[in-house]
C-alpha cells in the first residue's frame, strides 16, 4: 500500500476521532472538564490495546489498520483542552481543583493504557 493512502487513512481516523470527541464533549456537558477526562482516558485505553496489540506481531510496516487507530487516537484526545482546562480551573476555582484535574488525567490514562497493553499483549 502506497504511502498516500495510508497518510490518508491516518488523516481519515483523526478527523473521525476528532468529531467523536466534540460529540462526546456535547454529549457530557459539566462544571469541571469531564469529558475530557473521559475522553483521554478512552483514548488511552485505546491506545494501549492497539500497541499491546502490535507488541505480538513481528511485520511492523505499517498497516491500513493501525494507521486508522492510530490517527483516532491521535484525533479523539487533546492535550490542549486538558492543559487549557487545568489553567481555567486553578484560575476560576483554586490550584487544588487544577491540581486534581492534573493528577487524575495523569493517573487514569497511564492506567488504562497499562490495561489495555497488558490485556491485549500475549508476552
Amino acid at each position: 500500500m502506497s504511502a498516500v493512502v495510508l497518510q490518508l487513512i491516518f488523516a481519515l481516523g483523526g478527523g473521525l476521532g476528532a468529531v467523536s470527541r466534540h460529540f462526546l464533549s456535547k454529549l457530557i456537558p459539566h462544571r469541571y472538564p469531564v469529558s475530557t477526562l473521559i475522553v483521554n482516558t478512552v483514548g488511552s485505553l485505546i491506545l494501549g490495546i492497539a500497541t499491546g496489540l502490535l507488541i505480538d506481531n513481528t511485520d511492523l510496516t505499517p498497516h491500513p489498520w493501525h494507521q486508522l487507530v492510530f490517527g483516532f487516537t491521535g484525533g479523539f484526545t487533546t492535550f490542549s483542552s486538558f492543559a487549557y482546562q487545568s489553567l481555567d480551573l486553578h484560575r476560576q476555582h483554586s490550584v487544588i481543583h487544577a491540581a486534581i484535574n492534573v493528577l487524575s488525567s495523569l493517573l487514569l490514562c497511564l492506567a488504562a493504557f497499562a490495561v489495555g497493553i497488558t490485556v491485549f499483549s500475549s508476552t
